[in-house]
């Protein structure tokens, strides 16, 4: 699947290397924000400082995506209930576009919302957070969850959302100041990992190609989410991009290696669990220590 060229005739930009992103480290991990100023280096050059990729995986990621959304369209989906929230929606696509022309992506077609996230490799989610009162999920764009159901959150709140994480209580101490900053101040850029027995994007809980670790399990990968968080202030919205890489461990060097299997031996129990990690450990070792 393609880009809406820009003219007749035009062609879309040639896809750059895809970006290494390794935020593991040899220490316990912890839920946290985690967050750093969007275009901080990550040693990716320019792709540290776009928000939409336009990498060598754009091309396999849209036409799974194609696939998926055929499947599971109430995984794209909207609910609005009044003014102010149609405009925060409004405000979202409006970024997107703009945005998208800025980074020369190829993509000027005035989509709507529900037809523009065909195009992106990102998946991406928009909540809408008003002054004074409780923040709401008013659209989900996603198709390659880590074990999560998307469908689930519309109408939703930040807190709802992220209840059942390991140690949310101390975040949720401060949701409301943290929506209120994702919605005024940014916009940040935070990377979540885990690891898989395959490289499959889909891992919805229900109907995704998840693979569970064995002792037979030949190969891993290193799943990261690179979220973006942009500023809506004006509609009182954020909106939320996902974009997931995977890498093989065979690809990793020697020290990368090392130290994923030391933040898998530290990662604490409750997290293992979480990430549904905890029987994959010894496999994921072995395969990150053979030679």
């Amino acid at each position: 699947m393609a880009l809406v060229p820009s003219e007749p005739g035009a062609r879309s930009p040639r896809p750059r290397p895809r970006p290494f992103y390794f935020p593991v480290r040899a220490e316990p991990l912890r839920m946290q924000a985690g967050l750093s100023r969007f275009g901080s280096d990550f040693g990716n050059g320019r792709a540290d400082q776009l928000f939409f990729s336009q990498d060598e995986t754009l091309a396999p990621w849209l036409v799974e995506k194609a696939r998926l959304l055929e499947l599971y369209p109430q995984q794209n989906d909207g609910v609005v209930a009044g003014e102010p929230e149609q405009r925060a929606l409004d405000a979202a696509r409006s970024w997107m576009l703009a945005t998208l022309q800025r980074e020369g992506s190829g993509l000027v077609a005035e989509l709507p919302l529900d037809q523009l996230g065909r195009h992106l490799a990102e998946d991406f989610v928009i909540l809408h957070c008003p002054p004074g009162a409780p923040d709401r999920t008013l659209f989900t764009h996603v198709f390659f969850p880590s074990g999560w159901r998307p469908e689930h959150i519309l109408g939703r709140s930040f807190l709802e959302i992220h209840g059942r994480i390991p140690a949310f209580a101390q975040v949720a101490r401060a949701a409301a100041t943290l929506t209120e900053t994702m919605a005024t101040r940014g916009p940040y850029v935070r990377f979540v990992w885990t690891i898989s027995a395959d490289a499959e994007l889909d891992h919805h809980p229900d109907h995704g190609a998840r693979a569970s670790f064995s002792r037979q399990t030949p190969r891993a990968f290193l799943r990261v989410e690179r979220q973006i968080t942009v500023p809506l202030a004006p509609a009182a919205a954020s909106l939320f991009l996902i974009r997931t890489y995977l890498y093989d461990f065979d690809d990793l060097s020697d020290e990368q290696r090392s130290l994923l299997a030391r933040a898998l031996e530290l990662m604490p129990l409750e997290i293992l669990r979480y990430k549904q990690l905890e029987q994959a450990l010894p496999r994921a070792l072995e395969l990150l220590r053979r030679d």
